[in-house]
């Protein structure tokens, strides 16, 4: 990990006047691979994954503390480690699932079951201790018991897609809701028996993560925040170092921005 020295500080102060009074530089961090998928824990640690599905666990000053290697190559889908204190993984092209504990530990994995589902396409842990399961065979919300092995929720999409084409790509339960993000319509939102609600305004690939009460994503090196519960939208320029961010978390005041080949930890003071 590199720290931040007196020089680095003051040349980021000299050259970026309009965020000199936001952004704390706290460490700075080089990644040996590309990033696929990044993730936060409710305590602040962070999971960053290569694209041949590979975990790396952080504290949040960016000490390593962790890492999975996979015995078998899939590809990871979805990373999701906010919604428990088990980190969970799905694999589209294997249809297996598994949880890692805290020392990134797995279980055994575990092949969704053949003649229940079509093809699942995205899947995120529920807070009773379910899965809720994007199933494109037919479309459908479903919700999966997996200590039973039974579905106790199905919900038919296709009263949504009589005209368009869903083209999904990322799936989070929040605050008892299921927010399924779609390339073309938006943020379509469900409440926590499958039933839709409403679409918030967000267009694109980008993963969305949540925050109090709110969605984030970035976008051209800019943080945007979308509201749950109504329709605004603010933005939050990030730090202008000449980094072409791929990807942000943020965990109250603490921004984890992260390019190509580097991780930045930043305490972002509104001004």
């Amino acid at each position: 990990m590199t720290k931040l020295t007196l020089p680095v500080l003051i040349s980021l102060l000299i050259c970026n006047p309009c965020t000199a009074q936001q952004w704390i530089p706290i460490s700075e961090k080089k990644l040996n691979v590309p990033v696929a998928i990044g993730n936060l824990d409710r305590l602040g640690n962070i999971y960053l994954s290569d694209i041949r599905g590979n975990i790396q666990k952080f504290d949040g000053s960016g000490e390593f503390r962790a890492q999975y290697a996979p015995q078998q190559y899939g590809s990871l889908t979805t990373l999701e480690s906010w919604a428990s204190l088990r980190v969970f993984l799905f694999y589209e092209d294997l249809q297996q699932y598994a949880f890692l504990d805290r020392f990134l530990n797995p279980s055994e994995f575990v092949r969704l079951p053949l003649g229940v589902f079509g093809m699942v396409m995205l899947a995120t842990p529920s807070s009773d201790n379910q899965l809720w399961l994007l199933d494109s065979r037919p479309m459908n919300l479903v919700k999966f018991d997996y200590n039973f092995n039974s579905v106790s929720i199905s919900q038919a999409l296709n009263q949504l897609t009589d005209t368009i084409d869903l083209k999904p790509y990322h799936m989070i339960e929040y605050q008892n809701r299921v927010y399924l993000g779609d390339r073309e319509i938006g943020i379509l939102v469900f409440d926590n028996l499958g039933n839709y609600l409403h679409t918030l305004n967000k267009t694109g690939s980008q993963r969305f993560y949540p925050n109090r009460e709110e969605l984030y994503y970035l976008e051209d090196n800019q943080l945007h925040f979308i509201s749950l519960y109504s329709d605004s939208h603010r933005t939050v320029d990030l730090p202008d170092n000449g980094t072409n961010y791929q990807q942000v978390l943020v965990m109250e005041n603490t921004i984890v921005a992260i390019s190509n080949d580097r991780m930045y930890i930043y305490h972002y003071k509104p001004r």
